[in-house]
Parts: C-alpha cells; structure tokens; sequence
C-alpha cells in the first residue's frame, strides 16, 4: 500500500476500534495520531520511504541500517517477530518513563507471543521462500547488532533511570509523529519540524501516553495486514521462512486501493469521529436554552 494509505487505515481502525473501549478523546486522539504513524513505521526498512526520508540523510542513514539488518525491504520489518522486537522496544520505553511494571511485562507478554508465533509460521510455512540475507554469516551480524542495541539501551536505563525513558519515549513520539505528518505532503520544512516541538509539549505537559505503546503496535500490525493483502505478501515466518504471505488481492497504488480502499478508510474515519464527539456534543447542547425574541 502507499504511505497515505497505510496513515489512513492506522488513524481510522484505531478510532473505529476505541469505540467500545470508551477511552477519553485525548487518549483517542494520541493513539489515533501514534497508530498512523506507526501503520507507516515498517517501512523505515527502505531509503527512499515517506518516513526514511523526514530528517534527511540522519533517517536516510537509520533506515540504511535497519534495511540492513531486517534483511531488505519488506522482511524483518514486516514480520510476527519484527513486531514482537518492535513491542519490547515501546514498551519497554514506556514502563521506564511511567516506572509500570505492568507494562513492561504486558510487552514480554507480546513479544514473546509474537516470537512463537513467527516461529510456528516459519516451520509450518510451505518451502522456505527468497533469502533474507545474501550471506548466512549476514544474519548473524545483524542478532548482534540488535543485541548490542538492546544491551545499550539496557546501560543507558540503568544509569539514567527515569531520564532515558523520557528520551526513548520522546525519540519514538518523534518518530511516529513524523511517519504520521510526513505522507500528507506539506510544502516547506514544516512537516518535517513539527514533530519536535509536539513532542516537547506533551512530554512537558505531562499528558498521558499510556495508549502510545499499544497504539504503536497496532498500527504496525495494521501496516502487515495492509500489505499483505496487496501483490507480494509479508515474511510473517522471517527468519525462519521467507514465503510471502497474504492473499495478494491488488497491486500498491492501483485502481483497488485508490478507488475502493482508500474510500472506504475516509468513510470509516469520520463515522467513527463522529461517534467518538457526538456524545460531547450532545453534552453540551442539552443544556443551552435557546429564548426566543419577545418571550
């Protein structure tokens, strides 16, 4: 799917999914905003995506990396286990900068659900696909890439406790924050800027982020199912297995997705928004008297 689309589908289905939840609207609003960022994110495998391409050659060069690492454009990234490491990650992030030791076990929870469930993919996947490395020894600098990551992150928590969570919670506000704005195509740098100072604000407000981590790692999940349903499919085994995944209904970008998809994400946004403000509305109306001249 294209970057728009995929913004879209995260924003809508994550307002559309809150309804019975009865969330408040700023909860509603930061998930709904984190979740099209996010249904954007798995494609910071490749250089030249809408999010690789928001902070110039500093996310031109991460998205390198990651490309590296995951193998290529649309396998780790797009993988049950590349949401399972994605779910440790904002989790983690998220436990440290509240101090919950609730969240931080509900994302083990995730990412090991995710780790056997890539697994059981990829041992029951039927052949094992295209490679995701073109040289074996390729798969293991990138395990220890990851573990020299997490070890960092581990000793910058350790020393810094609360502080680092601010930092990570803040780096992946930006992050999702700019995957969200960067699809609709502002003209000048603003786009790209904004991102920073909201981050500021609502780390200096102290506004609650709790939805952040699940709302990042639905609109991941959102982003895998959104292209598994368009020619080419997803790794949902990797490493194990590269066979592609998905029914492959239509290609990115073509008649299906313009004309029928992305109608449909607009229609179920906005009935959903409406949804979630009318009872606001209502609220609010009911008490006003309206009194007529003359009476």
């Amino acid at each position: 799917m294209m970057g728009r689309t995929h913004a879209l589908s995260g924003a809508a289905l994550f307002t559309a999914g809150s309804i019975p939840l009865g969330l408040p609207w700023h909860q509603v609003l930061v998930g709904a905003v984190a979740c099209a960022g996010a249904a954007v994110l798995p494609d910071i495998d490749h250089h030249g995506s809408h999010v690789a391409r928001t902070f110039g050659p500093l996310t031109r060069g991460f998205a390198w990396g990651v490309g590296k690492v995951a193998g290529g454009h649309r396998n780790g990234t797009h993988s049950a286990l590349g949401v399972g490491l994605l779910a440790a990650v904002v989790f983690f992030a998220s436990a440290v900068y509240v101090q919950d030791e609730v969240t931080f076990w509900i994302g083990c929870g995730i990412t090991g659900t995710m780790l056997v469930v890539g697994l059981l993919i990829g041992l029951f996947s039927k052949g094992r696909g295209r490679a995701a490395y073109k040289k074996p020894w390729h798969g293991f600098l990138a395990i220890m890439a990851c573990a020299l990551a997490a070890a960092g992150i581990g000793a910058g928590t350790y020393w810094y406790g609360q502080d680092a969570g601010v930092v990570l919670v803040g780096a992946v506000l930006v992050l999702v924050l700019a995957a969200a704005i960067r699809p609709l195509n502002i003209k000048g740098i603003w786009d790209d800027l904004a991102p920073i100072p909201i981050t500021f604000a609502l780390l200096w407000f102290h506004v609650d982020l709790s939805v952040l981590p699940y709302a990042v790692v639905v609109g991941v999940v959102i982003h895998i199912c959104g292209d598994m349903i368009t020619r080419g499919g997803c790794p949902l085994g990797w490493p194990w297995s590269q066979t592609m995944h998905g029914p492959k209904w239509f290609r990115t970008g073509d008649k299906t997705e313009k004309g029928l998809v992305f109608p449909a994400l607009v229609v179920i946004l906005c009935v959903s928004f409406g949804v979630h403000v009318s009872p606001f509305i209502l609220e609010h109306t009911e008490g006003l008297q309206v009194t007529l001249p003359g009476r």
